[in-house]
This record gives C-alpha cells, sequence and structure tokens, in this order.
C-alpha cells in the first residue's frame, strides 16, 4: 500500500509533518512505501539533501520505505519547467505538482505546463482536459487519485481520464498531519466510491490501473541514486 504524497515540513510550524512522525504514522496506517514531499515555491531545494539522508536513516527503522521530493505549488506555469529541474538537480527522488484543483485557485496551464516539465505526479488535476491527458499519458506523468476531502470532487473524472488514454494513476492523500493518512483499510471504500468504471477479469479496471501504476513508480523513485 502506497501513498506518494504526505507533505513534511523543515521549521514551518502547521505546514506539515516532521519526518520520523509521518513515518511513523504510515506505519500505523499500514503503508508500505510514502513519499515525503516539502511543499514549494521553488526557493527551499538547498534543505532536500539533508532532508534525503534523515529519510533514508529514519525509514531503515520505521517498516516503510521512503523517498523524498517537493510539491510544487502555485508555481507560474511558465517556470514549472525550469523549477522541475532545479529541484531534481538539487536532490528531489519525486517531484509533484500542485494541479488545477476545484478546492483551490490554481492558475489556469498550470496541469499542462507540469506535464511538460515532466514532473513525476500531478497532484489532484480537478477537470483536467484531454488533450492534456493525452500528453500526460504520452510523458509517464502520473495523475492523483486523491482521498483529500478538499480535492477529490474529481476523482471519477481524473480516473476516467487516466483510463481513457492510458495515464498512470496514483494514490495521495496531501496529509499534512495525522488525522489526515489515509489508512490501508479506507482507501477501498474510496476507490469504490469513484469506481463507474467496470471490471475486467472480474476485477476493478480503476484499482487495476492504481495498482499497476503504483508498481511502476514505486520500481522508477527505487532506482534513483542517492546523492
Amino acid at each position: 500500500m502506497v501513498d506518494f504524497h504526505i507533505v513534511i515540513a523543515r521549521g514551518v510550524p502547521g505546514a506539515g509533518l516532521d519526518a520520523a512522525s509521518a513515518l511513523r504514522y504510515a506505519a500505523l496506517a499500514g503503508l508500505r512505501f510514502v513519499g515525503l514531499v516539502m511543499p514549494s515555491g521553488g526557493d527551499n531545494f538547498s534543505e532536500l539533501e539533508t532532508l534525503a539522508a534523515q529519510v533514508r536513516r529514519l525509514s531503515l527503522y520505521a517498516n516503510v520505505e521512503a523517498r523524498t521530493g517537493v510539491e510544487l505549488r502555485h508555481v507560474p506555469p511558465a517556470l514549472l519547467p525550469t523549477v522541475t529541474a532545479e529541484a531534481r538537480k538539487a536532490g528531489a527522488e519525486i517531484v509533484l505538482a500542485y494541479g488545477e484543483t476545484l478546492g483551490d485557485q490554481v492558475e489556469e496551464g498550470s496541469n499542462m505546463a507540469a506535464v511538460e516539465a515532466g514532473v513525476d505526479i500531478l497532484t489532484h488535476p480537478g477537470l483536467i482536459d484531454a488533450e492534456t491527458a493525452a500528453f500526460a499519458a504520452e510523458r509517464g506523468v502520473a495523475l492523483e487519485f486523491t482521498s483529500s476531502p478538499k480535492h477529490a470532487l474529481t476523482n471519477a473524472h481524473t480516473a476516467g481520464m487516466a483510463l481513457r488514454f492510458g495515464c498512470p494513476l496514483v494514490r495521495g492523500s496531501g496529509a499534512v498531519c495525522a488525522v489526515e493518512m489515509t489508512p490501508r483499510s479506507f482507501w477501498p471504500q474510496i476507490i469504490k466510491g469513484a469506481d463507474v468504471f467496470g471490471q475486467q477479469d472480474g476485477k476493478s479496471n480503476l484499482l487495476k490501473l492504481l495498482e499497476n501504476s503504483e508498481c511502476t513508480l514505486v520500481r522508477k523513485c527505487m532506482t534513483i541514486k542517492h546523492r
């Protein structure tokens, strides 16, 4: 069970969990792989290398595999390709970009710019259009299927576009505290609530896409060489 979108913060009270707490709560939630990401406007990448080393050390004892990166929030679309490259150069093992959710006022064009930038995951992409979804499939950019109540209004639309165009689709909670971390036992209900896509060989098409996409992205993350 995975969650690619758990928010951690360094020195910013209330902006996320610290790494040790995040891994502890992830283990209690039944997770086995997590993405721990700092929120960023492109200005705190110097912290990534130290944070990644800390997370690697903690994960050895937490019974949860973890990778460290950033969630690029409200970065102007024109800057996303440059900022994404800077994040990777600074040591981000996974890069997420804040999508055009209905739950926030995100600049139009952010979805397409994030895909063009080649981020790993476009979080809560809202009413993502066909052109962007097709491009995401081409670029191998995963769309997020979220458990966050603020952002989950368009989960069925996101899943439908991913199934239609062949985009990767992965789970993320966007949790910034323990109570927002979705336990393994609750994810089946969230998936069932958005699954209007039928079955193949007796298995949900949506669940099959999620599992296949997540396995692929975990393998990609695990092959990244540490700095």
